[in-house]
């Protein structure tokens, strides 16, 4: 059975370097004697938040204080954790996960390294299995390099170079703190030796809602040719109302695979005012022919269609701006959604809490997510999910204020080809 160990807390150790002085000082490996000057951080985080809670840097968010910290993002950052792996998981196939590292980084483990990533919404993922030390110490340390130089708000957008929140290096409504650090969850994660690598489902109703398809995407990713069985249960409130299994030849690599189940009178999802927000469940479990489970995955879904249909007008060239939900026209009323925070990373579930549910009770039903911002975490979009509102997420990238024209270079033009691919199934 798939089994996941956090590695996210407050107990990852964290320090600043100039240029590759941590390489020289070993300071990415068990045996460093570079022990003076390390301080106490969290994960998810940011680096100028776990500065000023050691009390390195003042307030950021006081008067002029960011003014201050714009010596931060120009430095190498390094963050180490020391953590255990029991024997019991010894023989498993073990994958460490960082779903977000902003922006580019290196990744050692036991002072060896594993890769690096280059990007801040796609996730950095390494197979550790014949790397780690079981019932020992193992230490994993992420050198973050300093922050890319890209454009401003008054800016040319033809000069931009990557995939990475704008909104910190300065915008009308956020002061210039360029963002750096680990900024989403980090755990290690034991399957079999084939493992679900992705999962996205997507009900389709039919012509009178009366039915719904459910499609379920998946990944599967094996290190070996081999037998297995996929076995899914959809479930509401708790109750089985379809299930069913495939048996599956995998490819050594990566294994597409498409699922299709019924729902018979679905129970549908609306938007905040127009009716209720019941959410399915879809449980998809990887397993050996003879039952033995190799990994399992559960996603929350509603079951809805969303269309946007041509205005009620006698402008025959009018562009398709209505939203029609389940066959019914509404107005679409919301806000634009920038980061709660100028230190995204720091995870505020209670602040999110509050602005989401005033959201709701203002009778908000969709927020257009900007692309300067980010692609949010997954509490977000359910918190949306639970509350009926829709979300109009912008791929990352923003308007300028000298020039509006996107870089026709072939290797920018392909960085955003493969993101795209990556964050935004199709």
């Amino acid at each position: 059975m798939a089994r996941t160990l956090a590695l996210n807390g407050s107990d990852w150790q964290f320090k600043a370097f100039e240029g590759e002085d941590w390489r020289w000082r070993d300071a990415h490996k068990p045996q460093t004697t570079d022990i003076r000057h390390w301080h106490t951080g969290s994960v998810p985080g940011s680096v100028h938040h776990d500065l000023w809670q050691v009390g390195a840097v003042p307030n950021p968010y006081f008067e002029r204080n960011s003014l201050l910290l714009e010596w931060i993002p120009a430095r190498t950052w390094l963050y180490k954790k020391t953590f255990r792996v029991g024997d019991e998981l010894r023989g498993q196939r073990m994958r460490l996960c960082f779903m977000g590292v902003d922006y580019e980084a290196q990744f050692f483990l036991n002072g060896e390294l594993l890769g690096t990533h280059v990007g801040m919404f796609t996730p950095a993922q390494f197979d550790v299995s014949d790397r780690l030390l079981y019932g020992q110490d193992n230490l994993i340390a992420v050198v973050i390099e300093p922050a890319p130089h890209e454009q401003p708000q008054v800016g040319r957008t033809s000069l931009v170079r990557t995939h990475k929140s704008r909104m910190t290096y300065w915008w009308d409504f956020c002061p210039r703190m360029i963002h750096v650090g680990i900024w989403d969850d980090v755990w290690l994660e034991a399957t079999g030796d084939a493992r679900i690598d992705s999962v996205f489902v997507r009900p389709q109703l039919n012509a009178d809602f009366t039915h719904a398809d459910v499609v379920i995407s998946l990944e599967l990713d094996a290190l070996a040719a081999r037998a297995a069985r996929v076995e899914t249960t959809l479930r509401y409130q708790g109750k089985v109302v379809a299930s069913g299994h495939a048996d599956l030849a995998l490819a050594e690599g990566h294994t597409p695979f498409t699922q299709f189940l019924p729902i018979d009178q679905p129970r549908l999802w609306w938007p905040n005012g127009h009716g209720d927000q019941p959410l399915y469940e879809a449980e998809i479990t990887l397993s050996e022919p003879d039952s033995a489970m190799l990994d399992q995955r559960t996603v929350r879904f509603g079951v809805r269609r969303v269309e946007l249909v041509r205005n009620n007008t006698p402008d025959t060239s009018a562009r398709p701006y209505t939203f029609q939900v389940n066959g019914v026209k509404l107005f679409a009323k919301g806000w634009n959604w920038v980061p709660i925070d100028a230190l995204y990373g720091v995870p505020r579930p209670d602040k999110l809490e509050h602005l989401l549910t005033l959201a709701g009770r203002a009778h908000v039903n969709l927020l257009r997510v900007w692309g300067g911002g980010l692609i949010e975490k997954e509490a977000f979009y359910n918190r949306c999910d639970e509350l009926g509102i829709m979300v109009w997420q912008e791929f990352i990238q923003s308007s300028s204020g000298i020039e509006n024209t996107p870089s026709a270079a072939p290797e920018f033009i392909e960085l955003m080809v493969q993101r795209g691919r990556a964050n935004h199934p199709a």
